[in-house]
């Protein structure tokens, strides 16, 4: 009995130690067909361009609205980004962020007229979407085009009254500008070659062409978008492929305000 048990134990005893060298050997056997690795360098797709640090030089008294340095955001990727401006602001004191845009005048070709530009400024991001610099007599109106129509010829004139507030962001959802087939930026395909590829159409016509639909027998007085715009409450902003946007944060200070203020903006 003792002797059968010896052997049985024999076996296992060998058994591992068979099982441990073949191990061993495998270990030491082991290699590989081929081997590679890879380094590279990452740049931020978003840069700021602008003093990103500034103090309002003199006093500021509670209830005035005074505005910062004008700050340039690129899009440097090769495909679009959206970006979220947000602040630390609080019942004190609220901020909007102010874009500019060029207007101008085209003649019966479409082509810009020399020497025929104005300027206007309109909210980027904040509570109301505002236009300033639009003279007597004129008005600034959002241009929507036809959802429906890709070919672009048909257009759907929305009129807004942009001195006081639009309840929407601009472009609206139904906006053609704003859509799939739209792309300003191609300028090979008969586009404008704009710095944003969708986006909303601002024109300043006439005030008194402004009815069902504009006069178009007037047009040439007409001052056009030489860009296309945005405009949302929340601070989501879609930065085309290389596109550029300067913003100027504007401060409204409450009316019984008697602290140091620091506001401090991100853009992520």
């Amino acid at each position: 009995m003792l002797k059968g048990g010896l052997k049985k134990m024999n076996k296992k005893l060998l058994s591992f130690s068979l099982m441990g060298l073949l191990a061993i050997s495998l270990v030491a056997a082991a290699g590989f067909y081929a081997l590679f690795s890879v380094s590279f360098s990452v740049s931020p797709a978003i840069t700021l361009e602008g003093d990103l640090d500034v103090t309002i030089p003199g006093e500021v008294i509670g209830g005035e609205k005074i505005k910062g340095n004008p700050i340039t955001i690129t899009n440097d990727a090769p495909s679009e980004r959206t970006i979220s401006i947000t602040d630390d602001s609080n019942e004190n004191v609220s901020v909007s962020y102010i874009g500019t845009l060029e207007l101008t005048k085209k003649d019966s070709n479409w082509d810009a007229v020399e020497d025929e530009q104005i300027e206007i400024t309109y909210t980027v991001v904040g509570e109301t979407f505002e236009i300033t610099g639009v003279e007597t007599g004129y008005t600034a109106i959002y241009y929507q085009d036809d959802e429906s129509n890709a070919d672009d010829d048909a257009r759907l004139v929305t009129i807004g009254e942009f001195s006081e507030s639009v309840s929407e962001n601009l472009p609206s959802d139904k906006d053609w500008n704003n859509g799939e087939l739209a792309n300003y930026c191609d300028n090979a395909n008969g586009y404008d070659d704009y710095n944003q590829c969708k986006g909303a159409k601002i024109w300043v016509v006439p005030t008194s062409d402004i009815g069902e639909d504009l006069t178009w027998s007037n047009m040439v007085n007409y001052y056009y978008e030489t860009d296309l715009i945005q405009y949302n409450q929340e601070g989501n902003i879609v930065l085309s492929p290389g596109a550029s946007l300067t913003i100027t944060p504007e401060y409204t200070t409450s009316n019984y305000l008697d602290d140091t203020v620091k506001i401090t903006t991100t853009v992520a």
